[in-house]
């Protein structure tokens, strides 16, 4: 039994290093994540019912510690393996971001929100800051609130701005309900950091909301 175990593990692996995973089915991917979570239990099962309960790979990388421990099979050894990938991935678009001017690859900075701040179930707000070449110079958490309002002082925005000798902001929020349209209380709050930044002769780029199912952009939508 333990050699047919082994032997299912080694062929999984061999599987995964001939396309380096591409030939891979998402359970697949998971059941190998997990076999340093659970070396001596068959991981296929539990893969499979994350996968059943997420839908995809991206779905259970990015899913709430709370949502995956109602899995069963899946504790915190399981757990600590899957945010662990949910974190490298955070960062490889966080460094990704600072490599290049922000403006040359937008999807960039749509990819790194969204990863960020997509499946939080509370309100975050996030200030990017970047230099003169809009390069990234800091990603800073200057907000949480309520599933659906979160208070942001446009003079902490300004203070750090200044802090970090910063050219440009981008403003990024969430909304844990799903509606993607800006509040009154949005705009109010995108207005005041432009005033205050505007007398500091930084301008905000724009304000990006993020929810699940897409994004909504102040400057897109000439709010900004």
């Amino acid at each position: 039994m333990i050699d047919d175990y082994l032997g299912h593990r080694s062929r999984v692996r061999k599987k995964f290093l001939a396309s380096l995973g591409k030939e891979l089915h998402d359970y697949e991917l998971l059941e190998i994540l997990l076999f340093a979570a659970h070396p001596r239990q068959d991981t296929k099962a539990i893969a499979k019912k994350l996968i059943t309960k997420f839908g995809d790979i991206s779905a259970v990388i990015s899913a709430d510690v709370e949502m995956l421990r109602s899995v069963e099979g899946v504790g915190e050894a399981a757990i600590t393996q899957i945010k662990i990938i949910s974190e490298i991935l955070h960062r490889v678009l966080k460094n990704s971001a600072r490599k290049k001017p922000v403006l040359n690859d937008w999807q960039a900075v749509l990819d790194y929100a969204s990863v960020a701040l997509k499946d939080l179930d509370y309100e975050v707000f996030r200030v990017l800051f970047l230099d003169k070449k809009y390069r990234l110079i800091e990603d800073e958490l200057l907000g949480i609130g309520e599933n659906d309002h979160v208070v942001v002082s446009a003079k902490t925005v300004a203070r750090k701005a200044l802090m970090l000798h910063a050219s440009f902001v981008i403003l990024l929020h969430n909304h844990p309900g799903g509606d993607l349209r800006a509040s009154a209380n949005d705009i109010k709050t995108t207005n005041e950091i432009s005033a205050a930044l505007k007398n500091l002769e930084i301008k905000v780029l724009d304000h990006l909301i993020i929810a699940k199912e897409g994004y909504f952009s102040f400057r897109e939508q000439v709010l900004i």
